[in-house]
């Protein structure tokens, strides 16, 4: 098989594999069905993917790790910056993120709603839950920055309730809003309250 076959191949499976989970979810999927689908033979899923579950994981990453390269550069830019003062006078940068990540979520809509409605069975299950504590830990780090400068101590049940707020904000919006547009107009008012809740809820 040269090359251009196995691209092509590998893409008929990815291709015949969303339309499988999307259907069916991960659990009730069939390897055998995404043959049958792609016109190839299990050996063949098994000479790119080591079984289902890598499979599952090679499409929803196309969503997975660009959402959390981009919350993760947008925080060690929070964490380097000179002003760490707690003031609301830079929203538009916190308005870039949310942009970044609507633009991210709906070019790879199909692969975050598998991640987020089709995954139970799978390694990625928990996704969302493992999301949070990424997000807890680093505004955690970064509101040790800003109680340093203010004098004052984390709340962290508040960094904790947050960040899960700022998670269950994006699933919501992905699965319920089908427009882009839409969903970035919906994003600043998101982003607004979660900024504002973050300046007077985060110290104590």
């Amino acid at each position: 098989m040269s090359t251009k076959e196995k691209e092509e191949t590998k893409a008929k499976i990815i291709a015949a594999a969303k339309e499988e989970f999307s259907e069916y979810g991960f659990e009730k999927s069939s390897l055998r069905r995404i043959c049958s689908k792609a016109e190839c033979t299990t050996g063949a899923i098994y000479f790119f993917f080591k079984d289902k579950d890598e499979l599952f994981c090679a499409i929803v990453n196309q969503v997975l790790l660009p959402v959390q390269e981009a919350v993760a550069g947008h925080i060690l830019e929070d964490k380097e910056s000179t002003n760490h003062l707690l003031i609301d006078s830079d929203f538009e940068h916190e308005i870039s993120l949310a942009d970044k990540l609507v633009d991210i979520l709906y070019s790879h809509r199909e692969e975050a709603l598998i991640l987020l409605t089709k995954s139970a069975g799978s390694s990625l299950e928990k996704a969302p839950d493992i999301f949070v504590a990424q997000l807890e830990k680093e505004y955690g780090e970064l509101a040790e920055i800003y109680a340093k400068q203010e004098g004052k101590k984390v709340d962290k049940y508040m960094v904790h309730w947050l960040s899960h707020l700022h998670v269950e904000a994006y699933i919501h919006l992905v699965t319920h809003e089908e427009d882009v547009n839409e969903a970035k107009k919906r994003t600043r008012k998101i982003m607004l309250f979660l900024v504002k809740g973050w300046l007077e809820c985060v110290l104590m």
